[in-house]
């Protein structure tokens, strides 16, 4: 008997603290003994059901924040306006975070949001709250005590990387305080509306970026109507034109016109780039179309060419252009306002031909000289712009005007078509692998003689 009681004893021993055996003296020992042990296990028990309690309460309360991120995530994660389904933010906030009212402002682009909602709470002391928070990228919590107006409030910043796109904050949580989870909850979500900002700044750029593409594609469209739609076949004279734009709508401008036993060529180049410059170059097309019908002088019709455009142009703008006539009998007239240099070849003869006068659209009422030729069977006119013989290779290096050259002598006995194609393939070649970064316009007249039929 008393080798079993001690046995017993030292077994409830390993879990519960109980003095030292020392053995028993009567079943009134026994009794007591057993008395304290069991008072001991109970106690132990009250201790053991709290602690699992509170593990249960903590377990449940880190599951309703992680359910709540979770759902947060799912519900925003395809959100691509930053007012998209505030409301249903602001719910799902509500069941894990006990707060009185919120307020979420964002300033993306050009859309601002001033997200407001209130739970029985005083407006005039709600937006006496909000003008506690300073406009800076810091989270804010104001504790109990800390502040005779509001009794707590969380504020922390939407941003991403260096960019701040505004502020969600909570104010009044009851019963108690916000609580370090509650931070991390209204980071999370702040960080789900910074992600919702920047994808909504990415759709507005592309749709941008496709509307621009699209605007120019119209305008790329229309301005190649301005363009001749076919080169006249005329006995005396080949004529070949063609013009690259380096972005889809250009800055250069050829046009070739007919009238009675001569035709007038031209080709502009004007400054800048992209729409404005494609607007001037239909400026200048419909100035020159309507004067050359009333003005054979080549000399006046740039005069007035110029004064039209120096109405219409800005002051930072203006126009280079060849402008020629070339009559049935060889005789060319020509005008060059601050374009580059026209290259004649006659014979074995390359002449460069510089400008003389400044460019259109800069002073009015100045005369502009004419340059006159007799041109021979066989002899060629070259006009281009600055697309071509500044064409870059890798290097950086230029095609230049002596590789120009080359190539007018090179082709000299090709159709007009033809040189013209052997250029352009020639100036593809060496600026293989580069972007273009002007527009390419070539014209070759080829004279072929008055009484060919």
């Amino acid at each position: 008997m008393e080798s079993d009681l001690k046995e017993i004893y030292e077994r409830i021993s390993k879990a519960v603290e109980l003095p030292p055996y020392k053995g028993f003296a009567s079943l009134k020992d026994i009794a007591n003994a057993m008395d304290k042990i069991l008072i001991e296990l109970n106690e132990r028990r009250k201790d053991c059901t709290k602690l699992l309690e509170e593990h249960i309460e903590e377990l449940s309360k880190t599951y309703q924040e992680i359910a709540t991120l979770f759902e947060l995530n799912n519900l925003l994660a395809n959100v691509m306006d930053p007012e998209e389904k505030l409301d249903a933010l602001v719910e799902l906030l509500k069941q894990t975070i006990p707060f009185f009212a919120i307020s979420i402002e964002l300033d993306v682009m050009d859309k601002h949001t001033n997200y407001e909602q209130l739970f029985d709470f005083d407006r005039d002391l709600f937006e006496r709250s909000i003008r506690l928070i300073e406009q800076d990228d810091q989270v804010l919590l104001i504790e109990p005590s800390q502040n005779n107006l509001v009794r707590n409030l969380l504020s922390v910043p939407v941003k991403s990387s260096d960019i701040v796109w505004g502020r969600i904050t909570l104010v009044e949580r009851s019963p108690d305080f916000f609580t370090a989870a509650d931070r991390k909850i209204l980071e999370a979500t702040a960080q789900l509306l910074a992600s919702i900002c920047e994808r909504y700044v990415r759709l507005k750029r592309e749709v941008e970026r496709q509307r621009l593409k699209e605007q120019l594609e119209i305008a790329r469209q229309i301005q190649k109507k301005l363009f001749p739609s076919r080169l006249p076949s005329l006995s005396y004279v080949e004529i070949s034109a063609d013009s690259i734009p380096a972005i889809q709508v250009r800055g250069d401008y050829y046009d070739i016109l007919v009238k009675d036993d001569k035709v007038f060529v031209t080709v502009a180049d004007v400054s800048g780039k992209g729409i404005p410059a494609a607007l001037m170059m239909t400026s200048l097309r419909s100035a020159l179309r309507t004067l050359y019908r009333t003005i054979d002088d080549i000399s006046k019709l740039a005069i007035e060419l110029n004064n039209a455009l120096c109405d219409d142009l800005e002051e930072d703008r203006f126009v280079t252009m060849i402008l020629l006539c070339l009559h049935s009998n060889g005789v060319l007239q020509f005008v060059n306002a601050g374009h580059n240099p026209v290259l004649l070849l006659s014979g074995s003869d390359l002449k460069s031909i510089r400008a003389q006068d400044m460019p259109l659209g800069i002073i009015k009422d100045i005369t502009y000289k004419m340059f006159e030729a007799k041109m021979k069977p066989g002899d060629l006119l070259v006009a281009y712009t600055d697309g071509v013989t500044e064409a870059r290779d890798k290097n950086g290096n230029e095609y230049g005007f002596e590789r120009l050259y080359n190539q007018i002598l090179m082709t000299r006995e090709k159709t007009a078509v033809e040189i013209i194609e052997r250029i352009k393939a020639d100036v593809d070649d060496f600026s293989y692998g580069t972007q273009r970064h002007d527009d390419t316009t070539i014209t070759v007249i080829k004279y072929l003689g008055e009484n060919l039929t």
